[in-house]
């Protein structure tokens, strides 16, 4: 049966800081070569299975919007509209921002960092001034009051933002038909996962989503689930989410 609507979801390509294992959170750093080649295989695989998109929704920070033009270009369809909201933005790891994996550990602990990174509800240290010159706080955010930028996100925390996110827009979208595609980053699309099929807290912390790796959900015209499957693309290296 053909589907009501469609929702594409895919993780933006390697960066820079996954091939250097450095959590990245709202640092904005772009793609490496093998980033944009996932991408690449990511929208032929949708072009070769005859996915059409009407819209598709991306991060503020480059290595999703990169993600999304390439993956758009490799569909032959640059004129779909194009929605940017940093409440799609990556979470926003705080003090971590910027230290790759071993540097954590060797500050703060093994067993501290791997909780910080696993668990639902775990937040991890602020931002400090070692970790805020990557992040830059500019245009792209200037609706919001300084109060409401986050400076250190659990998952619970990023998940709350993503659903305002998806009653507001994305919802509205299918509910009218449409073939949506999403271009997030590893943990904005974990909260999408769960808000999508209702997974629990304990099962979310446990899913993994690779990079340029299409997943496709379909809904009836209720917006009830009725389908999921994976496209495989080019055979590549998924980076770790930290």
């Amino acid at each position: 049966m053909t589907p009501f609507a469609q929702l594409i979801l895919v993780r933006h390509g390697e960066s820079r800081w996954n091939l250097e294992q450095r959590f990245t959170g709202w640092a904005d750093i772009d793609l490496t070569a093998e980033g944009e080649q996932q991408m690449r295989a990511a929208g032929l695989a949708l072009r070769q299975a005859g996915i059409a998109l009407d819209q598709t929704y991306s991060s503020v920070l480059r290595r999703c919007i990169r993600s999304q033009w390439i993956l758009l270009e490799a569909m032959e369809c640059f004129w779909v509209p194009q929605i940017l909201d940093w409440r799609l933005n990556e979470r926003h790891y705080g003090a971590l921002t910027g230290r790759d994996k071993a540097l954590a550990e060797r500050e703060y602990g093994p067993a501290a960092v791997l909780h910080w990174r696993r668990s639902y509800t775990a937040q991890p240290p602020a931002i400090d001034a070692a970790a805020a010159v990557f992040v830059s706080i500019d245009r792209r955010y200037a609706g919001l009051a300084a109060g409401d930028i986050p400076v250190g996100e659990s998952l619970q925390q990023t998940v709350a933002r993503v659903h305002d996110v998806w009653h507001e827009s994305i919802a509205k979208s299918l509910r009218t038909g449409k073939t949506v595609a999403i271009v997030g980053h590893g943990n904005s699309l974990r909260a999408l996962i769960k808000i999508v099929e209702g997974l629990s807290d304990a099962e979310i912390t446990g899913v993994e989503v690779g990079n340029g790796t299409p997943l496709i959900y379909e809904f009836d015209a209720t917006l009830q689930l009725r389908g999921k499957r994976t496209l495989t693309a080019a055979p590549n290296q998924s980076s770790e989410i930290l």
